[in-house]
């Protein structure tokens, strides 16, 4: 059986709701759902935290690498994650003007912490698929 694991997320100030929900694959059937409210003050904390309660409570049996992939924090700079999150946001959109707002967030993102390998991922995600845009030439894409 073919399960879905998916959420959201909303941020209002300090605070966070994160909503989870499990659905069957075959039928669309919601089979478990959950909110969690949080004090943002320490992102990393809170997504670790809720994926070992979903994990836990979806009697899911971690490896020791993907509980430690789970404890992993990407950078210990909050304003680079965001400005990461941002660009993800627009790289999903897949569009032209998307992208360059993509790659903006994601400049940003390194500039404040210049080893937020993530960041750089994003920016190079982010030129490869502008290159199939007629609208970015082969110089500006493959920097």
């Amino acid at each position: 059986m073919a399960n879905i694991l998916e959420g959201s997320v909303q941020r209002s100030g300090e605070a966070v709701r994160v909503n989870v929900q499990l659905i069957q694959a075959a039928n669309d059937s919601n089979l478990w759902a959950d909110t969690y409210d949080r004090k943002l003050t320490d992102i990393f904390a809170v997504e670790s935290e809720i994926a070992k309660i979903v994990a836990d409570t979806l009697h899911a049996k971690l490896t020791g690498s993907e509980q430690r992939a789970i404890a992993v924090q990407p950078t210990e700079n909050t304003e680079a994650h965001e400005f990461y999150l941002k660009g993800r946001y627009f790289w999903n959109k897949r569009t032209g003007p998307d992208l360059r707002k993509a790659i903006g967030y994601f400049q940003q993102a390194i500039d404040k912490d210049p080893n937020f390998a993530l960041a750089s991922a994003g920016l190079g995600d982010s030129y490869l698929l502008l290159s199939g845009f007629s609208a970015a030439t082969p110089r500006e894409s493959f920097r």
